[in-house]
């Protein structure tokens, strides 16, 4: 861990908010002391703007610009001074918060007044999962785009770890949806005991959940994934392991941008999950990073005036090879429908047409890769793997 550029975090591994909630309980009535506190609490050799705006968000729940929080708060103080000269008394500084807030600055319209406690429980209940009690998908963008400004602001690393329990829908089918929600707490429970009080861990949808590591690298994060997976493998049923399968990305070893994090980590994950499950897959931005197979699908890439027919050539979760006679355009982006010519399952997606090479007169082969593929269709690619290789017995090679 990097000890001299570290973010206004505790040596606890708190956030500053949860300091301020605090600071304020013990001393409710005087928030212009807060500065001086937190100063003592956290480290700022490099930034103290993010003092004004994390108080401001505690206080009025309304996100400021950093590069203007220092100034609304220097204003509001003005303004206490003026109230309590004109009415001859003192005035609190939230009075003069909310006064600066409705006639001078105009952020509020229609306030209410609620307790600062209070607001913070039922808070919590709207960000926190009822079954795992983790936190859920709505504090994970949050949290993670908040912890990837920190990150980027100070120099520092961040791994973002989803994961997603093996054979879930095998679970629910066999043993009913009580025990598939039994597993879902045991597993939350591993996770809640594995991590440190300043990982970030959440439950985004169904069996899957996602870790947030600050001021981690991707060695250090992998051996945190390595310790969670270990540690869930102690769930029986029936006598048998669960196991979970994840995926992992690092900032800024593998991604640069905020936005690619969680969709990163998702292709890692079900990598993982094409070569055979129980295992953590770090993400690799190399060209060649995905598990494929040959496999004849029916293939209808739906143009704006036509639609044509195709048989893929190999396919993976990332993306797929396929001959067709149309001179496809590269980079466009095509819906298109995949069929098992011998079945009724069907996959919907969208590709994006990545390579393009003329093999014969009129014949050109295509790699794209999907730029849209749904949950549900990511499984069904994991399942359409397992299927080939157990029955063809085919070796594993790579797709571009």
């Amino acid at each position: 861990m990097i000890k001299s550029q570290l973010p206004p975090r505790p040596t606890n591994g708190r956030r500053i908010e949860d300091t301020i909630m605090d600071l304020l309980e013990e001393d409710p009535n005087n928030e212009e002391l807060l500065i001086s506190k937190l100063e003592t609490s956290h480290s700022f050799n490099r930034d103290k703007s993010q003092i004004y705006s994390s108080i401001l968000k505690v206080l009025t729940s309304l996100d400021f610009k950093e590069s203007e929080a220092k100034e609304i708060w220097d204003s509001v103080l003005e303004n206490q001074n003026k109230l309590s000269s004109c009415l001859k008394r003192p005035v609190g500084f939230r009075v003069a918060l909310l006064d600066y807030l409705i006639y001078h600055n105009q952020k509020i319209k229609n306030p209410k007044i609620i307790e600062l406690q209070l607001f913070s429980e039922t808070e919590k209940l709207i960000l926190v999962d009822e079954l795992t009690r983790l936190y859920n998908r709505r504090h994970f963008d949050t949290a993670l785009v908040r912890e990837f400004k920190q990150s980027t602001r100070y120099n520092l690393n961040l791994s973002l770890l989803v994961i997603d329990i093996d054979d879930f829908k095998k679970i629910n089918d066999t043993y009913g949806h009580l025990m598939g929600d039994e597993i879902l707490k045991q597993v939350a429970n591993k996770i809640s005991t594995s991590l440190r009080m300043e990982d970030t861990a959440c439950r985004i949808g169904g069996e899957e959940f996602a870790i947030i590591f600050p001021q981690s690298n991707e060695s250090q994060a992998f051996k945190a994934a390595e310790k969670l997976l270990e540690a869930c493998r102690s769930i029986q049923i029936s006598g048998k392991p669960v196991t979970i399968s994840g995926g992992l990305v690092s900032y800024p070893e593998k991604v640069k941008r905020c936005e690619d994090m969680y969709d990163l980590a998702d292709r890692a994950l079900y990598t993982a999950k094409d070569s055979g499950k129980n295992q953590i897959v770090i993400y690799s931005n190399e060209k060649r990073s995905s598990l494929r197979f040959e496999t004849n699908l029916e293939l209808f890439c739906v143009l704006p005036n036509k639609t044509i027919r195709s048989i893929s050539k190999n396919i993976s979760i990332t993306g797929i090879a396929f001959e067709t006679e149309d001179d496809l355009a590269l980079n466009d982006s095509i819906p298109v429908l995949l069929r098992e010519s011998d079945s009724n399952h069907e996959i919907n997606a969208k590709i994006k047409v990545v390579r393009k090479e003329k093999i014969g007169e009129k014949i050109y082969s295509v790699g794209a890769e999907f730029v849209e593929l749904s949950h549900d269709s990511k499984i069904k690619l994991a399942d359409l793997y397992l299927l080939h290789q157990f029955k063809a017995k085919t070796p594993i090679g790579v797709v571009v």
